[in-house]
């Protein structure tokens, strides 16, 4: 009988051992996956930035990245001085006019089920599917004696609701009342969502600030001695621990290239979109307007999803500050934005390399955020594309001919 020897498993599953150790690894560290997160980010969109500086205007290393770190921190700064405040202002008063807002949703959903009667019953149907059940059975007891007061029984409410005509009298008085309390319903617990997460958005504005404090000192120290780090890692080959370094380093220098490369890419898309919505609602005159911008610009590092979670809140500012016609505007505005970065900045800036099926990308995103979180949202995409065209192989199509995998930096 042979006895287990733990050097012969190591051999024999190396690999696999020692992308579990990795991932372990990762998966402890995970509260300070921001703080890494950012610093890469940071290092990547300034090293670039410090290189122009050392070949076309002849500064020492030392010195080009010197300026360009100042130049971050003056932007944070200018962020935290004029931004932030105006944000924790304007989010106050979204919250004060919430009830203004929800007077303007049943008005809208009024004149909606006026004009097109037979939209009554899915609107209701889906507003009923959004409440919980005990919330409904209270309004259905609510209905029942609004019934009784009106001398309405549940043969003609139920004739009327499927009729391709306006109702008139105590029947129309009675689906006032019962669009009003659905809609009312579902508005309050939404808002009472709102309510208590937003003061968390400006407390996470302020703990975002902090940390991309440290990752500027992280990266500011990784850059300015990175050649004496890289020589330090690369004798880690010989090393007790080379095979880990073996077997991971070229991997992650490739996936780690891939991610900076679409983060970085993704943050000049995300400015510009930003830019853009940010015009259109001065021009609209749609107020808050900072945090509405700043809502935008997070979103658009989401793919696909970013568009709808950043015209949500658009729309019913709009909706609330000029009426329908103002919130169609502003739907308006974020098509044609959303138009430009689709067929002129993504192909310009983007590339398409990274380009994904949009039925995949939401695969990827659904998974990633129920498995992972905000963070594979953010990842999921990226590391996606590279598992499946640098590890599984599967080569980029465009226009019929495989497309080449992007050169390393």
């Amino acid at each position: 009988m042979s006895t287990f020897s733990l050097n012969e498993f190591y051999q024999r599953n190396r690999r696999v051992v020692i992308w579990a150790i990795l991932f372990l690894l990762l998966w402890l560290l995970r509260d300070f996956f921001a703080l890494v997160f950012l610093t890469f980010v940071v290092a990547i969109v300034a090293a670039p930035l410090a290189e122009f500086g050392t070949r076309r205007l002849k500064l020492p290393q030392w010195l080009a990245l010197s300026l360009v770190y100042l130049l971050f921190l003056l932007v944070l700064a200018a962020f935290v001085r004029f931004v932030v405040p105006s944000v924790a202002s304007e989010v106050n008063r979204l919250i004060g006019n919430l009830p203004t807002t929800e007077v303007r949703l049943i008005e809208v959903k009024n004149r909606l089920v006026e004009n097109y009667p037979t939209l009554r019953q899915p609107l209701n149907g889906y507003l009923r599917s959004a409440l919980p059940e005990d919330r409904l059975a209270l309004i259905d007891l609510q209905l029942v004696a609004e019934a009784q007061r009106l001398g309405l029984t549940p043969l003609e409410i139920e004739e009327a609701a499927v009729a391709t005509v306006a109702p008139t009298g105590a029947v129309a008085e009675y689906f006032n009342r019962q669009d009003q309390l659905y809609l009312s319903a579902l508005m309050s617990a939404q808002f009472q969502s709102v309510r208590q997460y937003a003061p968390a958005v400006i407390n996470a504005l302020y703990r975002a600030t902090a940390t991309l404090l440290l990752a500027l000192l992280f990266s500011f120290l990784i850059l300015i001695d990175a050649n004496r780090i890289q020589r330090g890692l690369a004798r880690l080959k010989n090393s007790r621990v080379g095979d880990f370094y073996e077997e991971a380093a070229q991997p992650i220098v490739r996936c780690s290239i891939l991610v900076g490369r679409a983060i970085e890419a993704q943050a000049t898309i995300a400015l510009m979109n930003t830019v853009l919505t940010l015009i259109g609602l001065l021009l609209l005159g749609i107020p808050l307007v900072a945090m509405l911008s700043v809502i935008v610009f997070v979103c658009s590092f989401v793919p696909v999803l970013g568009v709808f979670a950043s015209t949500v809140p658009i729309t019913l500012v709009a909706l609330n500050a000029g009426g329908f016609s103002l919130s169609l505007a502003a739907i308006g505005l974020v098509i044609l934005a959303h138009a430009i970065e689709a067929y002129f900045l993504n192909p310009l800036i983007y590339g398409k390399h990274l380009k994904l099926n949009p039925v995949l990308t939401l695969i990827i995103l659904f998974v990633c955020y129920h498995a992972i979180g905000l963070w594979g949202v953010l990842l999921g995409v990226p590391v996606a594309r590279y598992i499946i065209h640098d590890v599984f192989g599967v080569p980029f199509r465009d226009r019929g001919s495989p497309a080449k995998p992007p050169a390393p930096a």
